[in-house]
């Protein structure tokens, strides 16, 4: 298969600016101009189907520690909590899934609503235990929406005439109840994210769960979102610390719930048209000591 063969070729080769290695990635643009077959990428020792459009695998190979973050604080947060329980919102592929279980074997519950990405999370995952999966996209209220694909992300636009279910946290959790008291909550919805937190509030009231989240100033105002309000609604529920990572997983620095005017400095810096975010880990004052 002329894809697989592609890709193993750009995933092998050591030098990505090299002239060879540029014209495999003209090969991949020809492919991607007319189909985005499924290939098979060998992830955490286990095989990820993926789509040749997927920039995942080509970010991890220039950056190593890209998502990586992740597993750090599952092992975190196993540590506490042996009988710790994850939700995926934005689980996409299954690539978070491989990154959590490569930690610890925990319950996740994917959170999925574009039929693009659905049906790969679900083969990726069926080889692991304790997975979990909700076709839906999560939000503040109910109504539909229709899933508009990128390369390895979805945007969504809210449609008249059927579409996918967006549904509240609550509702989610009324069908998967041994998830109300999971205490970690990972987003990542190319700025719907803070929607998701704020139409979580009671499901954090309650479980006083960790939240891993992109936080992507430009997206954010797409969404008509003040990205920096979510800093203040989660203080209001006693967030009170703030783990910050730039986009390729590293670590930048943690600040407390008085650090409001630091943060505005992070917003104003990482807002670049989507060229750079940030990840952040906000934490109840209950686990504060585990940061």
């Amino acid at each position: 298969m002329i894809a697989q063969y592609i890709f193993d070729k750009l995933i092998g080769s050591n030098q990505s600016k090299s002239i060879v290695s540029k014209f495999y990635q003209l090969i991949r643009q020809q492919i991607l101009s007319s189909s985005d077959p499924v290939v098979n990428y060998l992830y955490k020792g286990k095989n990820l189907a993926i789509h040749l459009s997927h920039d995942f695998p080509f970010i991890l190979k220039d950056y190593p520690q890209y998502s990586q973050n992740l597993g750090w604080v599952i092992g975190k947060f196993y540590q506490k909590y042996a009988g710790l329980k994850v939700i995926d919102v934005g689980a996409n592929i299954g690539d978070s899934v491989f990154i959590i279980k490569d930690v610890a074997d925990v319950p996740i519950l994917c959170i999925e609503g574009n039929a693009k990405f659905l049906g790969l999370l679900k083969l990726n995952t069926q080889q692991l235990n304790q997975v979990y999966t909700a076709a839906c996209f999560v939000g503040e209220e109910s109504f539909k929406v229709e899933a508009i694909s990128g390369l390895g992300t979805a945007h969504l636009k809210q449609s008249s005439s059927g579409g996918v279910e967006v549904k509240t946290m609550e509702s989610v959790l009324l069908d998967n109840p041994t998830f109300k008291n999971a205490k970690l909550l990972k987003i990542d919805t190319d700025g719907f994210d803070n929607k998701i937190i704020r139409g979580s509030k009671s499901f954090l009231l309650e479980s006083k769960a960790a939240i891993f989240f992109e936080y992507d100033p430009y997206f954010l105002t797409i969404q008509s979102e003040n990205g920096d309000d979510i800093f203040d609604f989660l203080v209001s529920l006693n967030y009170k610390k703030f783990v910050i990572f730039d986009n390729v997983g590293d670590k930048l620095i943690t600040l407390s719930h008085q650090d409001k005017n630091q943060f505005m400095e992070l917003h104003n810096y990482f807002n670049r048209g989507s060229k750079r975010y940030m990840d952040i880990l906000a934490v109840h004052e209950t686990d504060e000591s585990l940061v």
